[in-house]
């Protein structure tokens, strides 16, 4: 079995209406808990989490080494017209969620937004199932602090940014308009 970690990231701090990413880093439940470990022993004392645009240089490329415990990355990049970022979040989601249906995942664990926007998502889900895609994908939405694995997405998102994951055979981006 596998469950599918899930961050997200405005590129140009949400100043840039054109552009949304959402990474899902897929990982297999019987690596998770040393995944876990691997993670927080690199987490600094500073930080309740690993996050991407708090690191160092240094930080950031030992924390790429975390990512070779997924069995694969998917970046999802909404490169389309302006667009409010809700609206370019489903776009990535709905692509999302047929990547891993299509590849058998059936567990995505979301950071959560806060109680409003996860029921966003959650709203967003039930209409993507509603729809015929991924009805047999289970959700959940936990804070990052709560969940370190969720610091891998996080990483890939970053690293996508900086051209880090090209070379990955593991990731993949797609593109949505």
């Amino acid at each position: 079995m596998q469950r599918a970690y899930v961050d997200e990231s405005e590129p140009g701090g949400g100043r840039d209406n054109r552009s949304y990413l959402i990474a899902a880093v897929v990982v297999t439940v019987a690596e998770e808990h040393d995944a876990r470990r691997a993670v927080e022993a690199l987490r600094p004392a500073r930080m309740r989490k690993l996050h991407w645009y708090e690191a160092l240089p240094t930080q950031r490329f030992s924390w790429l080494d975390l990512l070779r415990r997924a069995v694969e990355i998917l970046v999802i990049r909404y490169d389309g017209a302006p667009a409010r970022p809700e609206r370019r979040r489903r776009r990535c989601l709905e692509r999302l969620v047929f990547e891993l249906d299509a590849r058998g995942v059936r567990h995505l664990v979301l950071e959560s937004r806060g109680p409003h926007a996860d029921r966003g998502d959650r709203r967003m889900l039930d209409a993507i199932r509603g729809s015929g895609l991924g009805r047999s994908l289970r959700h959940e939405h936990v804070r990052g602090a709560d969940e370190p694995l969720l610091a891998l997405a996080d990483i890939a998102c970053g690293a996508h940014g900086t051209g880090a994951l090209r070379d990955d055979d593991r990731a993949q981006e797609i593109v949505v308009a």
